[in-house]
Protein backbone atom coordinates (compact mmCIF):
# COMPACT_ATOMS: atom_id res chain seq x y z
CA UNK A 1 0.00 0.00 0.00
CA UNK A 2 2.98 2.36 1.24
CA UNK A 3 4.53 1.78 -2.56
CA UNK A 4 1.13 2.22 -4.27
CA UNK A 5 0.81 5.86 -2.49
CA UNK A 6 4.38 6.40 -2.81
CA UNK A 7 4.41 6.10 -6.78
CA UNK A 8 1.07 8.20 -7.12
CA UNK A 9 2.27 11.25 -5.04
CA UNK A 10 5.71 11.07 -7.46
CA UNK A 11 3.19 10.79 -10.61
CA UNK A 12 1.08 14.05 -8.99
CA UNK A 13 4.24 15.47 -8.67
CA UNK A 14 5.60 15.44 -11.87
CA UNK A 15 2.75 16.73 -13.60
CA UNK A 16 2.17 19.89 -11.84
CA UNK A 17 5.65 21.57 -13.05
CA UNK A 18 3.56 20.85 -16.82
CA UNK A 19 0.56 22.39 -16.14
CA UNK A 20 2.38 25.24 -14.60
CA UNK A 21 4.64 25.95 -17.52
CA UNK A 22 1.02 26.14 -19.61
CA UNK A 23 -0.20 28.38 -17.18
CA UNK A 24 3.07 31.08 -17.14
CA UNK A 25 3.29 30.69 -20.79
CA UNK A 26 -0.32 31.32 -21.35
CA UNK A 27 0.13 34.59 -19.14
CA UNK A 28 3.74 35.59 -19.77
CA UNK A 29 4.60 34.88 -23.21
CA UNK A 30 3.22 34.40 -26.50
CA UNK A 31 0.77 31.13 -27.04
CA UNK A 32 -2.38 29.94 -28.25
CA UNK A 33 -5.73 28.21 -27.23
CA UNK A 34 -7.01 26.12 -30.27
CA UNK A 35 -9.82 24.14 -30.48
CA UNK A 36 -10.76 22.23 -33.63
CA UNK A 37 -13.86 21.99 -34.42
CA UNK A 38 -15.42 18.66 -35.76
CA UNK A 39 -18.89 17.47 -36.95
CA UNK A 40 -21.11 15.68 -34.01
CA UNK A 41 -23.65 14.75 -37.17
CA UNK A 42 -23.35 13.45 -40.44
CA UNK A 43 -22.02 16.63 -42.36
CA UNK A 44 -18.98 17.83 -44.16
CA UNK A 45 -18.17 20.33 -41.81
CA UNK A 46 -15.27 22.13 -40.07
CA UNK A 47 -13.67 24.84 -38.22
CA UNK A 48 -11.58 26.30 -35.18
CA UNK A 49 -11.43 28.85 -32.74
CA UNK A 50 -8.07 30.16 -31.33
CA UNK A 51 -7.09 32.77 -28.85
CA UNK A 52 -3.50 33.96 -29.46
CA UNK A 53 -2.23 35.67 -26.45
CA UNK A 54 0.98 37.48 -27.74
CA UNK A 55 3.40 39.49 -24.64
CA UNK A 56 2.32 43.15 -24.66
CA UNK A 57 0.13 42.85 -27.30
CA UNK A 58 -3.64 42.58 -27.53
CA UNK A 59 -5.94 39.54 -27.33
CA UNK A 60 -6.64 38.13 -30.60
CA UNK A 61 -9.74 35.92 -31.10
CA UNK A 62 -10.42 34.01 -34.06
CA UNK A 63 -12.87 31.78 -34.97
CA UNK A 64 -13.84 30.25 -38.49
CA UNK A 65 -16.49 27.61 -39.58
CA UNK A 66 -16.82 25.87 -43.26
CA UNK A 67 -19.66 24.79 -44.51
CA UNK A 68 -20.31 22.37 -47.52
CA UNK A 69 -22.99 23.21 -50.05
CA UNK A 70 -23.92 19.86 -50.34
CA UNK A 71 -25.28 20.06 -46.69
CA UNK A 72 -27.49 22.71 -47.24
CA UNK A 73 -30.53 20.90 -46.60
CA UNK A 74 -29.53 19.46 -43.30
CA UNK A 75 -28.45 22.64 -42.30
CA UNK A 76 -31.91 25.29 -43.81
CA UNK A 77 -29.17 27.02 -45.13
CA UNK A 78 -30.41 29.13 -47.76
CA UNK A 79 -28.29 29.99 -50.81
CA UNK A 80 -30.61 32.32 -53.04
CA UNK A 81 -30.67 35.51 -50.76
CA UNK A 82 -26.57 35.56 -50.02
CA UNK A 83 -26.18 33.81 -46.22
CA UNK A 84 -26.58 37.19 -44.25
CA UNK A 85 -29.61 35.35 -42.64
CA UNK A 86 -28.09 32.18 -41.64
CA UNK A 87 -27.15 31.52 -37.77
CA UNK A 88 -24.17 30.42 -37.10
CA UNK A 89 -23.36 30.75 -33.01
CA UNK A 90 -20.10 29.36 -31.37
CA UNK A 91 -20.46 29.01 -27.40
CA UNK A 92 -17.68 28.10 -25.11
CA UNK A 93 -18.84 26.17 -21.93
CA UNK A 94 -16.52 25.51 -19.21
CA UNK A 95 -17.91 22.80 -17.10
CA UNK A 96 -21.58 22.85 -18.99
CA UNK A 97 -21.60 26.13 -18.05
CA UNK A 98 -21.33 29.21 -21.30
CA UNK A 99 -19.10 31.25 -20.04
CA UNK A 100 -18.67 32.79 -23.91
CA UNK A 101 -20.62 33.68 -27.21
CA UNK A 102 -20.57 35.00 -30.30
CA UNK A 103 -22.23 35.14 -33.72
CA UNK A 104 -19.90 34.21 -37.00
CA UNK A 105 -20.88 36.22 -40.15
CA UNK A 106 -20.70 34.89 -43.60
CA UNK A 107 -17.46 35.76 -45.09
CA UNK A 108 -16.62 33.87 -48.45
CA UNK A 109 -18.68 31.73 -50.99
CA UNK A 110 -16.59 28.96 -52.41
CA UNK A 111 -17.04 26.93 -55.12
CA UNK A 112 -17.53 23.67 -52.81
CA UNK A 113 -18.20 25.71 -49.52
CA UNK A 114 -19.05 28.85 -47.48
CA UNK A 115 -17.31 30.51 -44.92
CA UNK A 116 -18.72 31.94 -41.39
CA UNK A 117 -16.14 33.88 -39.41
CA UNK A 118 -15.38 35.89 -36.13
CA UNK A 119 -12.07 38.22 -35.38
CA UNK A 120 -12.00 40.07 -32.28
CA UNK A 121 -9.33 41.93 -30.74
CA UNK A 122 -8.62 43.36 -27.42
CA UNK A 123 -10.63 43.69 -24.25
CA UNK A 124 -13.66 41.67 -25.87
CA UNK A 125 -11.58 38.74 -26.78
CA UNK A 126 -12.89 35.72 -24.38
CA UNK A 127 -10.99 34.68 -21.36
CA UNK A 128 -10.59 31.05 -22.34
CA UNK A 129 -8.75 28.19 -20.41
CA UNK A 130 -7.51 24.58 -21.71
CA UNK A 131 -10.40 22.43 -21.78
CA UNK A 132 -13.23 25.15 -22.06
CA UNK A 133 -15.54 23.65 -24.67
CA UNK A 134 -16.57 24.96 -28.48
CA UNK A 135 -20.06 23.93 -29.62
CA UNK A 136 -20.88 25.66 -32.84
CA UNK A 137 -24.71 25.49 -33.75
CA UNK A 138 -25.83 26.18 -37.45
CA UNK A 139 -29.48 27.64 -37.81
CA UNK A 140 -29.88 25.63 -34.75
CA UNK A 141 -28.60 22.45 -35.52
CA UNK A 142 -25.83 21.87 -32.98
CA UNK A 143 -23.27 20.93 -35.94
CA UNK A 144 -19.48 21.30 -34.41
CA UNK A 145 -17.66 20.59 -31.21
CA UNK A 146 -14.13 21.10 -29.74
CA UNK A 147 -12.16 21.03 -26.82
CA UNK A 148 -9.26 24.07 -26.28
CA UNK A 149 -5.62 22.96 -25.66
CA UNK A 150 -2.30 25.49 -25.58
CA UNK A 151 -0.90 24.96 -29.10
Amino acid sequence: MKKILATMLIGAVCAIPSFTFAQEQLSGGSSRLRARLNPVIAVDASGHAELERGAGTNDRFTAEVEIAKDDFDVLDITPGNGFGDEVVLLRVLRDGAEIYRTFLRFSENRPSDITFEADIRGVAAPELRAGDVGRVTVNGHFTLRGKFRVD
